[in-house]
Order: structure tokens, then sequence, then C-alpha cells
């Protein structure tokens, strides 16, 4: 039997092997910037990946098999000295699959599941470039409630899965990045 400082020690590396640090690999996928912008009432959320997708979902991609990234977009209360407090969350799922018939690709656009508009791509550069940027998608609705809080939105991105620990699933994806705070002014209101 294994001496208890021992068995514990073993119980930490692997997990530490299993839940690597986000920092830890400086070839990981990020979202550089997040940029927000008003359309009448509602907020507009534009991001992008520092860079294209990784070799895995491009292989699964120009294989033929769908292939669907996952963009959360969150918004929040900023607050400097205590927790931002979430207000509302939304999932734009964009997945691209390849027709063999006419060799282009199918790509539906889904906003918290409901279907916002399926386009035919003739390429796979533009079947890659839709699965890895938002752009100007309206997910908020704003409201009188809203204004005057100091307002924010983190955006993530999920392109796959996988298993920890073995058995574990996981998704894989980018870490939260955070836009520049805002203020929602209501249309002839004083705030």
């Amino acid at each position: 039997m294994l001496p208890r400082p021992l068995v514990v020690a073993a119980a930490l590396t692997a997990l530490a092997a299993a839940f690597p640090a986000s920092g830890a690999d400086p070839d990981r996928l990020r979202i550089p910037h997040v940029e927000t912008t008003f359309q009448g009432r509602d907020v507009a959320v534009t991001a992008g990946l520092s860079r294209p997708l990784p070799e895995d979902v491009r292989k699964r991609l120009a294989s033929g098999l769908p292939t669907t990234v996952t963009w959360q977009v969150r918004l929040f209360v900023s607050r400097r000295k205590w927790w931002d407090d979430p207000l509302d969350e939304r999932r734009f799922a964009v997945t691209a699959t390849y027709r063999p018939v006419g060799g282009d690709f199918a790509v539906e656009r889904r906003l918290d599941g409901r279907l916002l508009e399926t386009v035919v791509l003739p390429s796979l550069a533009e079947a890659e470039a839709a699965l890895s940027a938002l752009s100007g998608l309206p997910c908020f609705r704003m409201g009188p409630a809203l204004a005057g809080p100091t307002l924010a939105v983190r955006v993530r991105c999920v392109y796959g899965s996988r298993l920890a620990l073995g058995f574990l699933p996981t998704a894989v994806g980018t870490s939260w990045r955070k836009s520049p705070v805002f203020r929602w002014r209501e249309p002839g209101g004083a705030s």
C-alpha cells in the first residue's frame, strides 16, 4: 500500500494533466477582441478567432461530416469591485456540411436552437470563415430595466469535445473574452 501523501500527489498530478491551465498552451485558439454596437434596441456582437480552426476540426469539415461551432454570448452588469451579475445568455451555433453532389457547403445558423438561415457556400475556405466568426449578430433586446447600469458582453467559442480522465466529456474551446463596457440609454428617457 502506498503512503497517503504519495497517493494524493499522484492524484493531483493526474488531475493537472487532465485539465491543463488555460495559459499553459501558447498555441491555444483565442478571441482577440469583442465588439458591441447598438442596432436600434438590439445589442449586436462581433467577434472572431485569432487564427484558423484547429486541424482536427478542419479535417472533419473537409471529410464531409457536419461540423458545428457554438458561440456562447452572455450579457452582464459589469462591476469593478464585485462579481459581474449575469442577465442573459445566447447560444449561436453554426453547422457546416459538405454537399458532394454540388461540391459546396450548406451552412446553418441557429440562435438558441431556432434556425435563422441556411446558406450555400462554394468553397471550404468560406465554410471555415463562417464557422470562425461572429459578425454583427443581434443578441440582446434592450429595454427600460437595463437603462443606466454599466453592461458588458462575454463571448466564448466551443469547437469540439474530448474525454478527460478517459470518461468525462468536456468541451474544447476558447476562454471567455469580455467586451468593453457600455451603457444603454432609453430613447427619450432621462437616463
